[in-house]
C-alpha cells in the first residue's frame, strides 16, 4: 500500500517498518537479517526515502548508523504512521466482524465474583457467536493495556481520578463488607451491617488493593483490626474467612449473593459520614474517549448498562 501526500507517491507503508528496524538496529545488515530481506533492499529504500525527503538520514561509521535529527524525526513519525494504520486495521476488522467479533476485555482480580459472572452468563446467552479474549490484572495493569489498544473494554475498581483519556461508560456500586464464618468469635450472622468501631481487634484478611482504604478509616475511628493477610486478590481473604481463621474486608455489589451455608458476608458501615462516604464505591466499565469501539464491545457496554440498571 503506497502513501501519498500532495500527490506524490512517498512510499509502501512497509518501508516505514523497515526504517524503524535500521534506526533501532542501528546498521543496515542487523535490520535485514532481523526482517528476512535482502540488505541491498533495504539500502534501496533508504536511498528512496533521503530523495523523497531531499536529505540525508543517517550518518554512517564503519560499525553503525545514527539518524540525523531530520532522521530521528521521521523515525518518530514513521512510528506514527504504523501505529495509526495499524489501529484503523484492527478497528475496521473489528466493525467488519460485528457481533461476530470478539470482546476483548480487562477484569480486576476478584474472586468468586458473582457479578461478572452473572453479566457475562447472560450477555453470552444473548450473543452466543461473540468470543472473548480475557485480561485479569490490576487496575493499573488494565488501564494501560487501554492505552496500548490490547483491550476495548476495562473493569475496574479504581479509586482515584482516571486518566484523561478514558472515558467511564458505566458503573455499578459497590459496598466494603465484612465476610465471615458463620461460627467465627466476633460477629452474630444475625447483623444487618457490621459498624467500622466493632472491628476493634477483630481479626482481619484483606487485599493488597483494599489496604490503605482499611489503614486510613482504622485511623479514622481509632480502632486497631489485627490484620493477619494481605493477598493480591480478595480469594485468599475469604479462604481464611471460610476457614474461620479472620474476617475478610471485600468489595461488592452482591453481599448477599457471596452469603452460604458457611459464611456470611455484611456491608461494612460508619457514624462518620466521611468514613461512610469510602466504605461505598464504583466499579467503573471504562473505555478509552472518543475511541471507535467494535461491535462487540458496543454490544458489551449497552448490555451492562441495561444490567446494571435492571438490579
Amino acid at each position: 500500500m503506497d502513501l501519498k501526500i500532495e500527490g506524490r507517491v512517498i512510499v509502501n507503508i512497509d518501508f516505514y517498518r523497515n526504517y524503524i528496524e535500521i534506526v533501532e538496529r542501528g546498521t543496515l545488515s542487523a535490520a535485514a537479517r532481523s526482517l528476512h530481506v535482502a540488505q541491498s533492499a533495504l539500502s534501496n529504500q533508504l536511498k528512496q526515502f533521503e530523495e523523497d525527503y531531499k536529505t540525508t538520514l543517517f550518518i554512517r561509521t564503519s560499525r553503525q548508523m545514527e539518524p540525523t535529527d531530520a532522521g530521528r524525526i521521521l523515525y518518530k513519525k514513521a512510528k506514527e504512521i504504523v501505529a495509526l494504520v495499524d489501529a484503523s486495521h484492527k478497528e475496521i476488522d473489528a466493525y467488519v466482524e460485528g457481533s461476530q467479533g470478539v470482546l476483548r476485555l480487562g477484569t480486576t482480580q476478584a474472586y468468586p465474583d458473582v457479578f461478572m459472572t452473572e453479566l457475562l452468563s447472560a450477555f453470552q446467552k444473548e450473543h452466543p457467536q461473540i468470543r472473548y479474549e480475557f485480561h485479569e490484572e490490576s487496575s493499573h495493569e488494565v488501564i494501560e493495556l487501554l492505552r496500548a489498544g490490547v483491550i476495548e473494554i476495562g473493569v475496574t475498581r479504581h479509586t482515584g481520578m482516571l486518566p484523561p483519556f478514558l472515558d467511564v461508560q458505566c458503573a455499578l456500586t459497590e459496598n466494603v463488607c465484612l465476610y465471615c464464618n458463620n461460627n467465627n468469635p466476633w460477629f452474630s450472622k444475625d447483623k444487618e451491617t457490621i459498624n467500622m468501631k466493632e472491628l476493634d481487634g477483630v481479626t482481619l484478611a484483606i487485599s493488597r488493593g483494599i489496604n490503605d482504604l482499611v489503614a486510613d478509616l482504622s485511623q479514622r475511628e481509632n480502632i486497631t483490626p489485627r490484620i493477619m493477610s494481605i493477598s493480591t486478590s480478595r480469594s485468599n481473604p475469604m479462604m481464611w474467612a471460610k476457614q474461620n481463621v479472620a474476617c475478610a474486608i471485600i468489595r461488592t455489589g452482591e453481599a448477599e449473593a457471596l452469603s452460604d451455608d458457611d459464611c456470611f458476608c455484611r456491608p461494612l458501615v460508619s457514624d462518620d459520614s466521611v468514613a461512610e462516604s469510602e466504605l461505598r464505591s464504583q466499579r467503573t466499565f471504562i473505555a478509552v474517549k472518543e475511541a471507535v469501539l467494535s461491535t462487540a464491545a458496543q454490544k458489551f457496554i449497552d448490555f451492562s448498562k441495561q444490567f446494571i440498571a435492571n438490579r
